[in-house]
């Protein structure tokens, strides 16, 4: 029983200290003025990848049809055909491409970003090659984030994608055709788009999910925390979403975090760009997601022709 009503107390305290966090933020914002200038792009994505070739072009293509104009990839240490895709997209200035051999530097390849490329684009997302942008009702990055554009960090909550059942991944086909069985609710945890006018306070692992920026305010110097999509700010865990509330989104990120069992199983045996023990080496760590797929998700299905006239699919 003492334990049941320090957990409901613990609760409680968290829903005031989340009105009270927004409250004081809001207001702070209120002095938020346009951007400081024109910049090259409005919408970049930054990436880093290891041998991830045969999924770069779609995630590239239905990047750039969703609105992004440009995206900063860095290599770490591929060795497979990786170049072949890029080059088209180079040429196009759609992509830059920085060789970055260093081990677990996921979050120094971000800080080199916003060091070296920050004043090129209003808006940045840390992205990783197994995740997408999928919004429910506006077909553009662009069109979704007018609704936030005062605030310095936007979060979107992942839709944890599993293998759908999947022994073996079918390379003529797409990703998000491939795979649609999902979590029934929205991860607490996601991606960013950060406005490159606020400094970020700091590089680690909070960087690309869900890092805090500071806001000037004459001599006053606060750090603010990201928003989510329900326009409420996040501090520390206070911020979990309602199973019933996930409904409500009007954007999320798919995250096809292990596909079909091969895939997963050739992921699991290698180095990871940010972990040194790689968790997907344990089982329990994969059963533990892939038991959470109970439900089918098709939301991003209402891209695919669009997609597949762009990768000429139909020819």
């Amino acid at each position: 029983m003492f334990k049941k009503n320090s957990m409901q107390i613990k609760r409680a305290i968290r829903v005031v200290l989340a009105t009270i966090y927004n409250i004081i933020y809001s207001c702070i914002l209120c002095f938020v003025t346009k951007p400081r200038y024109k910049k090259k792009y409005n919408y970049v994505i930054c990436a880093i990848f290891k041998d991830e070739a045969p999924f770069l072009k779609e995630w590239i293509e239905y990047h750039l049809m969703l609105g992004f104009e440009h995206i900063y990839m860095y290599n770490n240490k591929s060795s497979d055909r990786y170049n072949d895709i890029l080059n088209p997209y180079i040429i196009e200035n759609k992509v830059t491409l920085i060789d970055w051999p260093y081990d677990q530097s996921q979050i120094l390849a971000y800080q080199n970003y916003y060091e070296v490329y920050r004043n090129e684009a209003q808006w940045v997302s840390f992205l990783d090659i197994d995740e997408f942008f999928c919004p429910k009702y506006k077909n553009s990055i662009g069109e979704w984030l007018k609704e936030y554009e005062r605030y310095p960090v936007v979060l979107i909550y992942w839709k944890m994608f599993g293998s759908s059942g999947r022994m073996k991944h079918d390379y003529q086909n797409l990703v998000i055709e491939q795979y649609n069985v999902s979590w029934d609710y929205l991860y607490h945890v996601g991606k960013c788009l950060i406005n490159t006018d606020y400094d970020i306070v700091k590089y680690d692992a909070s960087t690309h999910h869900a890092p805090m920026v500071y806001f000037f305010l004459g001599k006053f110097r606060f750090k603010i925390p990201p928003i989510n999509v329900f326009k409420k700010f996040i501090m520390f865990d206070i911020h979990f979403t309602p199973k019933r509330e996930c409904q409500k989104a009007t954007m999320q990120i798919n995250h096809y975090w292990s596909k079909a069992w091969d895939i997963f199983d050739a992921k699991r045996r290698r180095t990871d760009v940010f972990f040194k023990d790689n968790p997907k080496k344990n089982l329990d760590y994969y059963y533990y997601h892939e038991h959470k797929n109970r439900v089918s998700d098709y939301q991003i299905y209402r891209f695919l022709i669009q997609l597949k006239l762009r990768l000429k699919l139909y020819e």
